[in-house]
């Protein structure tokens, strides 16, 4: 599989109702250390522990959601979309290593592109987790992204403010696949895979946001997620169908992925 930018996605005021789930076969993948010599790992600066939205006071929340797939072909002759959605995690095919590096075992470091709000600039740095369910009694497999923590850089006057202190994130991409009966009567199948994804922050209103009505900042800054969302996931779903077809019939390709499973020469 690929990687980009996976808690089930449901809004957040959804997530305190906790429901009862059906047992699921789950590969974390914490023995993909062995293999992991031919990965960039980087250290992760988020140093700080996962700061709660109830330790902020009177934080402002806005958040954004997000859903989009992709279908095309299986040729006979390629390899099922199965196995290439439940590779290890080490044989992920990192879509852009300007944004995404391996920190060690199944966790990753997000870069998300910078963001520009009035006059001021975000940068943030997300740990996310990877986790594979395979899916029993009915429930679909499915890829899980997901993460809780994370740090802000930015402009000269929110580093002032600490802003980095003053904000708790939720986040989460849920990716599902199948393959769909081919009515035409050609050979093959056909292929669909899917993205869900949500992001909820809380952030203290530092100055000089607090003379701003908070409707009007709310909307703002939803709407700058929901612009991010909207274009990244798309990219990312497209990429990773693309990813899937090269590596489905390329034997050197998956051959060269494999290797990256094996443990370091002495």
């Amino acid at each position: 599989m690929s990687l980009l930018h996976q808690r089930p996605i449901q809004p957040q005021a959804a997530r305190g109702a906790r429901r009862s789930r059906v047992p699921v076969t789950t590969i974390t993948c914490a023995q993909a250390q062995a293999g992991l010599a031919n990965s960039t790992q980087v250290a992760s600066p988020i140093s700080r522990r996962a700061i709660r939205p109830e330790d902020l006071v009177d934080p402002a929340q806005i958040g954004a959601t997000g859903t989009n797939s992709m279908r095309f072909p299986i040729p006979p002759n390629y390899v099922p979309l199965q196995s290439y959605m439940t590779l290890p995690v080490e044989q992920y095919f990192v879509l852009d290593p300007k944004q995404i590096q391996h920190i060690s075992g199944n966790r990753f470091l997000l870069t998300v592109p910078r963001i520009n709000i009035f006059n001021q600039w975000l940068e943030a740095f997300v740990e996310v987790s990877v986790v594979t369910e395979l899916g029993s009694e009915g429930l679909p497999p499915r890829v899980v992204l997901q993460a809780e923590n994370c740090r802000l850089s930015g402009s000269e006057a929110l580093e002032a403010l600490k802003l980095d202190q003053r904000f708790a994130v939720h986040f989460g991409t849920e990716i599902t696949w199948s393959p769909i009966i081919d009515t035409t009567g050609l050979p093959g199948q056909t292929g669909e895979i899917r993205a869900t994804s949500a992001i909820d922050v809380w952030s203290e209103v530092i100055p000089p946001f607090h003379l701003l009505p908070r409707d009007v900042l709310v909307g703002t800054c939803n709407g700058i997620l929901n612009g991010l969302m909207g274009s990244l996931l798309p990219l990312f779903i497209r990429m990773l169908a693309n990813d899937y077809q090269k590596w489905a019939q390329d034997p050197a390709y998956r051959e060269s992925r494999a290797l990256r499973s094996q443990p370091p020469a002495k």
